[in-house]
């Protein structure tokens, strides 16, 4: 029965964002706020950034390197930097919001929590079809476990930060100047920081992190290609059928259009296509199934909660027994959750598509591992 649906576990790994968030940024030290403090930082950046293109420049000449390879190393140095500064200081702050939903997520009544899950399924169980699934499943699976790996593996990238800050600022000879910049060669360099990851890190603990983290992704995906394996068979079908006449149409048309060099690369673009065409047609009707069946569960599930919920706080006398408000209600909610989904064509609108865009990514990477990783 559907108005015997469990609720949503309310435990979260709250602890772990209030410590993450509790630091000011990846080992800097100083009075401040994060974005003060990195905007007070300019010229130690700078200087970071030029150490991290003569990491990326001393990677590029090593033997063996392809010569696109070396292009890429030396064009990544300032996208390294920038990433790292904006993580730096972005962290602290996206924690601090984190714990503080979860805070208010976890003083919330039972079934306030239900209602609210039974409206994201309502109006968000097409779009994130593959996602709450792997949800569920990673719940299921023991998540404490993968809160702990993370926890592992955030500390040892912490204390390689603060022990990069702390050799950053070295004056061993008391000349003056920092060590690092007194460095003869960019191979120095890169080999004493890699010294220094190695002395920092705890390789054990990274090992096991690694492992857990490995063997969760490889529980969660076996879930959900078991139950997507309708959708996955179908998806293949299609990508084989469609193989094929594929190749006899576009077989020509890309031969004249990439140089003779390159010709190779016809044959897997061609089958990359088909995968790709197979996979949207197979996972389109899957989320149409779905959207239907979620609206109507998510519906009538938020209706049948929030029903509870008036009852418990005095507001109505009226159960869901005695009344058929809650099926209207739900029955309303299920029509105008699927219609949201099924009009939109699965794209969510402004801001929701830009506030959701992490949500999104893993929908996607989800959806393309359960198909195509073995």
């Amino acid at each position: 029965q559907i108005s015997r649906k469990k609720s949503p576990p309310t435990s979260f790994p709250l602890t772990f964002c209030q410590e993450m968030s509790s630091r000011k940024s990846f080992g800097s030290v100083g009075p401040g706020s994060p974005m003060a403090e990195h905007r007070s930082l300019t010229a130690s950046q700078k200087r970071e950034a030029a150490r991290v293109e003569r990491i990326c420049n001393a990677l590029a000449e090593r033997e063996g390197v392809p010569p696109w390879t070396k292009s890429l190393l030396v064009q990544l140095g300032p996208l390294l930097t920038t990433l790292l500064a904006f993580i730096d200081a972005s962290t602290p702050v996206v924690m601090s919001a984190i714990a503080a939903a979860v805070a208010i997520w976890n003083t919330l009544p039972k079934q306030a929590i239900t209602a609210l899950y039974g409206l994201v399924l309502c109006f968000f169980g097409g779009h994130y079809t593959v996602t709450l699934a792997a949800v569920e499943a990673f719940r299921v699976s023991g998540g404490e476990r993968v809160t702990q790996c993370i926890r592992d593996i955030w500390t040892d990238i912490t204390n390689v930060r603060i022990a990069n800050a702390a050799d950053n600022k070295k004056d061993d000879d008391h000349d003056g100047k920092l060590d690092v910049d007194q460095l003869s060669s960019d191979k120095a360099l890169l080999s004493r920081k890699i010294g220094l990851v190695l002395r920092t890190v705890d390789p054990d603990r990274v090992i096991q992190a690694l492992g857990g983290l490995a063997q969760a992704f490889a529980g969660v995906l076996a879930t959900l290609k078991v139950q997507f394996a309708r959708t996955v068979a179908l998806a293949v079908s299609i990508s084989d059928n469609l193989r094929k006449p594929a190749g006899v149409l576009l077989t020509p048309v890309l031969a004249a259009l990439i140089p003779p060099e390159y010709h190779h690369w016809v044959s897997p673009i061609i089958s990359i296509a088909c995968k790709v065409v197979g996979m949207w047609v197979a996972w389109l009707l899957a989320r149409i199934i779905a959207t239907c069946h979620a609206s109507m569960i998510g519906g009538l599930m938020a209706a049948r909660a929030a029903m509870g919920l008036a009852n418990q706080m005095g507001w109505v006398k009226v159960t869901v027994e005695d009344s058929m408000l809650d099926e209207a209600a739900g029955w309303t909610l299920c029509v105008i959750g699927a219609y949201f989904q099924l009009s939109s064509g699965f794209s969510l609108p402004f801001p929701l598509n830009v506030v959701l865009l992490p949500v999104s990514m893993v929908e996607w990477f989800l959806t393309w591992a359960v198909t195509w990783f073995d």
